[in-house]
């Protein structure tokens, strides 16, 4: 029988090349972060079905219309735990799309299946600069219209599993529908200094998402979050917050995400102790902030709290 329809319209790839070609062994052990950046340098890429390959160092992308798309049941993982050497702009990231100056556009990361080394009751680390950027997907300055679908995230450390970020610019309009998000250190997907983003139809467990600007002059505003489903087991490794995963259209600052739109998501689950969180840590929809998001027809379920 054929595979079901894809929910999503993958963007085309323009000549794509396979990154076995420039090098890769995909063989689950060798460190194929070098190929990979051949591979992007060169074109769109499309990895084989049923792969594994390792990418222990970033792959840098800083150009509009690049594509990366998986084959069915292809992995992409990290062999090694982030350490006090991949500071400042080496972060941990696997692929970061970055703006050097003006814009980028319109690049995408579609069907992969990242793994990291974290555990499944997953830690955090906030004060180790190195574990806490360790984030598989980021784009950085003003990278707009980016596209991500049809992914899974699971055991990263860092402190987010896509996220955007600018000094006061981090892009516009960028989409992260159906992917699954599992085991984060705290978020799985979060908006940055982002504006007029969608996170849609994905799911996630002991992951947070939403909006968490670092200051009053980074870009916020006109995103959606709708129709995620957010589920609590171990919870997030951040305890901060104190909440088994956590859904906010705004947090910390004050930052005005008054044009920010929360609808249609569902919220569950209490800790069980096994990971960072306290057993019976609730997980909680967060709308306390002085200019707060738009909310609408959310669920808090069992195990659930709205903070307002």
């Amino acid at each position: 029988m054929p595979a079901p329809a894809k929910p999503y319209t993958a963007p085309a790839l323009v000549s794509p090349v396979n990154p076995i070609d420039y090098g890769a062994k995909c063989d689950g052990v060798t460190d194929d972060s070098a190929a990979f950046q051949s591979a992007v340098n060169a074109s769109d890429v499309l990895i084989p079905a049923g792969k594994t390959c390792v990418i222990n160092k970033k792959v840098l992308i800083t150009v509009s219309n690049k594509h990366i798309e998986c084959g069915d049941g292809t992995i992409l993982k990290q062999t090694r735990i982030p350490t006090a050497a991949d500071t400042g702009d080496n972060h941990t990231n696997m692929f970061m799309f970055k703006a050097y100056s003006g814009r980028i556009t319109n690049d995408s990361v579609v069907n992969c299946h990242f793994v990291g080394t974290n555990t499944d009751a997953p830690q955090y680390s906030g004060s180790d600069a190195y574990k806490g950027y360790n984030i598989p997907v980021e784009t950085q300055n003003a990278v707009d219209n980016f596209f991500l679908a049809g992914n899974t995230f699971e055991r990263f450390w860092g402190q987010a599993m896509f996220q955007t970020y600018g000094a006061v610019d981090g892009g516009t309009g960028d989409k992260i529908i159906y992917n699954t998000f599992k085991s984060c250190g705290y978020y799985g997907p979060v908006f940055v200094a982002h504006t007029k983003g969608l996170i849609a139809n994905n799911t996630l467990t002991d992951c947070s998402t939403g909006v968490e600007n670092d200051n009053t002059t980074q870009n916020s505003g006109g995103h959606i979050i709708e129709n995620n489903v957010l589920t609590a087991i171990h919870g997030n490794g951040y305890t901060g917050m104190q909440a088994g995963v956590l859904l906010t259209g705004g947090a910390a600052t004050d930052a005005n995400y008054s044009t920010n739109i929360v609808r249609n998501n569902t919220v569950s689950g209490t800790t069980d102790g096994q990971g960072t969180m306290a057993a019976g840590t609730r997980s909680k929809i967060w709308i306390q902030v002085t200019h707060p998001a738009q909310y609408s027809n959310n669920t808090c379920g069992t195990g659930c709290t709205v903070v307002q």
